[in-house]
């Protein structure tokens, strides 16, 4: 057993497999969704579908505990379980559009006749020259630049998800920086 993990989380889990304790589900849950959530909304990219997937990893975590080993912080495998099923969702639903041939399946998102702060935000120019700016980075710069930005884990953390070293998550986040800064010049003054 590895000694890098949080002494709650080894508690909760241990709470978890030996009675299934609908408080550990819980901690769990509370501790560990927003993260997952904004992890499969980067890869997604749609509100509503972040939210089934990200039910639906919590499900498999929960159902997967048993098996996890410690060799890792918990976060660090709930990482991994949320990117791989994820990405596989995602290779799932590419597969079913292109051997799809009934039109009854094309769903139309019709907008609010009001805007709401998170609409404005996210249909800003600056926001969408952001997105488009970080989905063209690598994807080791991509995601270190994720987890550091948005989730501000330390870089350790974030080397021991990615499986590189520390100064590779450090090289990678300075050149994802180096790449949205040439990316995003135009927006300065904004």
């Amino acid at each position: 057993m590895k000694k890098d993990y949080l002494p709650e989380d080894f508690e909760i889990v241990q709470e978890w497999i030996k009675n299934r304790s609908e408080s550990a589900a819980s901690e769990i849950v509370k501790k560990y969704q927003r993260f997952i959530y904004l992890l499969v909304l980067r890869i997604v990219k749609n509100s509503e579908q972040s939210k089934d997937i990200t039910q639906e990893i919590l499900v498999k975590i929960l159902n997967s505990l048993e098996k996890f080993s410690w060799k890792s912080s918990l976060k660090t495998w709930i990482y991994r379980v949320a990117t791989n099923y994820t990405k596989s969702y995602l290779r799932q639903v590419k597969f079913k559009n292109v051997i799809s041939i009934d039109a009854d399946e094309t769903f139309l998102e019709i907008p609010s006749s009001e805007p709401d702060p998170e609409q404005i935000f996210r249909n800003s120019e600056l926001e969408k020259a952001f997105l488009e700016a970080l989905s063209k980075l690598p994807e080791k710069q991509r995601e270190t630049f994720s987890l550091r930005y948005f989730h501000d884990l330390p870089y350790n953390e974030i080397a021991e998800m990615l499986g590189v070293s520390v100064g590779a998550s450090k090289a990678n986040y300075f050149q994802a920086v180096k790449k949205l800064a040439v990316a995003l010049k135009d927006y300065q003054n904004l």
